[in-house]
């Protein structure tokens, strides 16, 4: 098939489909067969965010502008982040850098109206300084990271669950590793990976393993409840989900910003080790 010989008409053309299957689940209130009109109030915003053939791009954006930012649409995924000042969040993490994994949820299992179920692994690199740790001394650790929780370019994905396995190696630097897992192998397969990680040995007789709560995962709340005087959806309580591996940076003592080890989802294009699908 040829290339179109109008690029803006077949831009306009895939954004307008795209944002049409948006607009339809948003909007589905308003019936499958729904045609533009103003008479009401849902009827007209749709009118309004809906994309016709005959807009010119600044009409086109300024639909999308209204849809995603003005209205909130494009916020609705992000959850809300409670943090502190890079400067006062750097004191609490002095002496030895630290490696964060980051896993969430493929987006194709999330269900409607729900965000992912996330998941995030910590540990310290012992014997390593802010002074001491370089960039060439950080790709072992990205290397063996991306050995370890990457497969033809996806990340490995665990079950997340309600129990909690726990690694304590204090010799090591090993002092609060956890994992909330569904069982106890797939958390210490997890361990294990962030043993090789870190060139130590693992040992069985450092895991310790919660007693499963008597309470019920929460994956999918039924029901509503009030919170401050308004009717919301009951949030979940140690859901249980598929999580996958998309991520793992490096905090470093007085370093502005973190620095990006493996990175599988092209949010970082600094990362020292890039793997996309």
């Amino acid at each position: 098939m040829t290339l179109p010989k109008d690029a803006w008409e077949h831009l306009q053309d895939m954004i307008r489909r795209d944002h049409a299957k948006i607009l339809a689940r948003y909007f589905k209130d308003l019936g499958p067969n729904w045609e533009p009109e103003i008479a009401s109030t849902r009827g007209a915003i749709r009118t309004a965010c809906t994309i016709k053939d005959e807009d010119t791009a600044t009409i086109t954006l300024l639909r999308l502008f209204y849809f995603y930012i003005i209205l909130g649409y494009g916020f609705r995924g992000l959850a809300p982040v409670f943090g502190v000042p890079s400067q006062q969040f750097q004191e609490a993490y002095e002496l030895h850098p630290q490696i964060f994994l980051y896993f969430s949820q493929d987006k194709a299992s999330i269900p409607d109206g729900l965000r992912p179920v996330e998941a995030q692994i910590s540990f310290r690199i012992m014997g390593y300084t802010k002074e001491s740790m370089t960039p060439a001394k950080a790709l072992p650790f990205a290397t063996r990271i991306a050995e370890e929780f990457v497969e033809a370019n996806k990340g490995i994905t665990f079950s997340k669950g309600k129990q909690v396995i726990s690694y304590v190696d204090v010799k090591n630097g090993i002092k609060t590793l956890k994992i909330f897992a569904l069982s106890q192998s797939e958390g210490i397969d997890i361990i294990k990976k962030v043993c090789k990680v870190l060139l130590l040995p693992y040992s069985s007789e450092f895991v310790g393993t919660s007693d499963k709560p008597q309470r019920a995962s929460i994956t999918k709340p039924v029901g509503k409840e009030m919170v401050y005087g308004k009717s919301v959806a009951k949030k979940r309580w140690r859901p249980s989900a598929k999580v996958r591996f998309r991520y793992a940076y490096m905090i470093v003592d007085n370093r502005e910003f973190p620095v990006p080890l493996v990175d599988t989802t092209g949010r970082f294009p600094d990362a020292i080790i890039k793997k996309y699908g």
